[in-house]
């Protein structure tokens, strides 16, 4: 069998949840199956690391944000040549751009990752279509895979869609790299965006009390760099020394999170939340949010707090950081769970969605 992918977040990204989802998946089908990613330039990390990808990058003088529509157009000339050629059994787009409804001839399937765009509309600019472009094609596919049961009652929810129309799939998780030695003593760990629903301020107002009693204590903040308004809330509540910002390279994050003394994962709302997996693969404690998918990716490998509750949070970190065996049990039972969400049952579970739509 087939399956043809295209370009579109690997045009658009560096790094990131869904590049990682499909540089796995296609890269580790199983005998009987090849996957074409027809691509031209990308500066994708994950694609950047495989040997038998020969792709090109544009200039080192212009910035990304202008060189990956460059890419994107330029690639989305491959794509549809790829699609008028016909020769393949399944498409597999990576985002949600219906730039080949019209042309495709074979069926296809969508993998959605989350209901952001519908869920949190403000976030995001008004010309943005992602949403419209995702109802499009969730309605034009074959089928449909999420990558949770939450995202998939989301979808039926909000879009409408079938149960039946839909297979639950979840992430798989391979690290690539060894963990860098410590960087940081004593330090709570918090990763990734900070906007909206990702409840970053809540979570840093519930810290005061653990920080106001344990004077060596910090909070490491992976993710961009502070902003200007940031750092200024930041010194208002006289936290400015102890919430640290840092860009960090795979190995250094897998270090982050080896040497934390817990993973704070306080989201309103996520898809899947592969952090958990990065926690869990480098024995961390996790104290996660009682919302959305979260109970259901770690089950019993977390203590969760209400995210709307500043004491519940505060109260959740203090039980991991005051108790070293309930720190140790829980890397003990993340140890387990991770164990339901490798890459290889990822990638047989894909498998079984192909085999009963390609064509």
């Amino acid at each position: 069998m087939k399956v043809l992918y295209d370009h579109q977040m690997f045009s658009m990204q560096k790094y990131g949840g869904i590049t990682r989802y499909f540089s796995d998946l296609i890269f580790d089908l199983p005998l009987g199956y090849e996957g074409e990613l027809p691509i031209l330039y990308s500066e994708n990390h994950y694609l950047r690391e495989k040997e038998d990808v020969v792709i090109r990058k544009f200039s080192d003088i212009l910035p990304f944000r202008l060189k990956r529509l460059y890419y994107y157009h330029r690639n989305t000339i491959l794509s549809n040549q790829a699609i008028k050629k016909n020769e393949f059994n399944l498409f597999h787009p990576t985002y949600y751009d219906p730039y080949f409804i019209k042309k495709i001839k074979k069926p296809f399937v969508i993998t959605v990752h989350d209901m952001n765009h519908e869920k949190f509309p403000d976030l995001f600019l008004a010309y943005d279509n992602t949403s419209e472009n995702k109802r499009l094609l969730a309605k034009e596919a074959a089928h449909i895979i999420a990558v949770s049961q939450n995202t998939k009652k989301d979808l039926v929810e909000l879009f409408g869609i079938s149960p039946d129309k839909i297979t639950v799939v979840y992430h798989g998780y391979k690290q690539h790299c060894k963990s860098a030695e410590a960087l940081f003593e004593n330090y709570l760990l918090f990763v990734g965006e900070r906007k909206g629903y990702k409840n970053f301020w809540n979570f840093i107002k519930a810290m005061v009390p653990l920080l106001n009693k344990y004077k060596d204590l910090k909070i490491i903040c992976t993710g961009n760099p502070f902003s200007r308004e940031e750092l200024e809330q930041l010194n208002q509540i006289k936290l400015i020394d102890r919430v640290i910002q840092k860009s960090v390279s795979d190995s250094e994050l897998a270090s982050l999170y080896r040497y934390a003394l817990a993973f704070v994962y306080p989201s309103i709302y996520e898809g899947f939340g592969i952090p958990i997996l990065e926690a869990f693969q480098n024995d961390c404690p996790v104290c996660l949010s009682k919302a959305s998918c979260f109970p259901e990716i770690a089950e019993n490998a977390a203590v969760y707090f209400d995210p709307s509750d500043l004491d519940s949070i505060t109260e959740a970190v203090r039980k991991v950081l005051e108790n070293k065996s309930l720190a140790d049990d829980l890397r003990d039972a993340g140890r387990i769970r991770l164990k339901d969400f490798s890459i290889d049952l990822m990638v047989k579970n894909t498998c079984e969605v192909y085999n009963k739509y390609a064509f």
